[in-house]
């Protein structure tokens, strides 16, 4: 059996606390967006709106910040 560099095999995509965290705070957009967009909040759904970009950013903030991807 071949053996492989562990980068190779797990390269680490998105598995870290800044790709996780911005993944939750965006669900938590959409989610949070959907029902008041059923609820008839309009204020509230561009809130959401607002948040879900703010999850977008997070991201490479995070990362930038030292809690992104660890080179192996």
């Amino acid at each position: 059996m071949a053996e492989y560099e562990a980068s190779f095999v797990d390269p680490g995509h998105g598995n870290s606390r800044a790709a996780w965290t911005s993944v939750i705070v965006m669900i938590l957009a959409v989610t949070l967006g959907t029902l008041f967009f059923f609820l008839d909040m309009p204020a509230l759904v561009w809130a959401s709106a607002g948040l879900l970009v703010i999850g977008f950013l997070l991201w490479p903030i995070l990362a930038k910040a030292g809690f992104g991807v660890k080179d192996h």
